[in-house]
C-alpha cells in the first residue's frame, strides 16, 4: 500500500497537491472538478477573501478513480460529516481537528481565534500548554459554510 505513489492518504481530506497527484491532472482541471460537484471540497482557510486552503474529501477522490470521472460520489451531509469526522462525541480536540482537516496546530489555533471553531470553555486555550476543546457543532458549521 505505502509503495505505490499513486495510493492515496488515510486522510479524511486531502490537499490540492494530493487530488493533483493522485487523478494525474493540474490543478485547474482539479478545480473544475470541485466546480461542477464531481469532488466534495472545502475552503478551511481562515480568510475566504485570500488564497484557498482547498481540503478535497478523498472518498470523493477514490470514487472518481474508480468510476473514470464518469460521475459525482452521491453523499448526503451527515454521511459527509462521518467520513471527516467518524465519531458522535459532542467534543473534539484540537489533534482530532489536526487529524480531520488535515491541517497543522496553528491553522485551528487560527480558526478558533478568528471565532471559526468554537471553543467549549476558557480553561481549554490555544496555544502552548494548552489543548482547545471544540464543541462538534462548531466543526460541523464551519464546515457546511465551506463546503464548494
Amino acid at each position: 500500500m505505502f509503495n505505490n505513489p499513486k495510493t492515496i492518504s488515510p486522510r479524511p481530506l486531502g490537499c490540492l497537491n494530493a487530488a493533483m497527484r493522485d487523478l494525474d491532472l493540474d490543478a485547474a482541471r482539479v478545480c473544475e472538478m470541485i466546480d461542477v460537484g464531481q469532488l466534495i471540497a472545502f475552503n478551511i482557510a481562515v480568510k475566504t477573501s485570500g488564497r484557498p486552503a482547498l481540503r478535497i474529501l478523498t472518498r470523493s477522490i477514490e470514487h472518481c478513480q474508480a468510476s473514470g470521472s464518469k460521475k459525482p460520489l452521491v453523499l448526503v451531509w451527515p454521511e459527509i460529516f462521518r467520513l471527516i469526522l467518524p465519531h458522535e462525541k459532542p467534543f473534539l480536540r484540537g489533534l482530532e481537528i489536526q487529524r480531520g482537516l488535515n491541517c497543522d496546530r496553528g491553522h485551528v489555533e487560527n480558526l478558533i481565534l478568528a471565532g471559526l471553531l468554537g471553543m467549549v470553555n476558557k480553561r481549554s486555550r490555544p496555544g502552548p500548554g494548552g489543548s482547545p476543546i471544540i464543541a462538534s457543532s462548531s466543526l460541523e458549521n464551519f464546515l457546511i459554510g465551506r463546503l464548494q
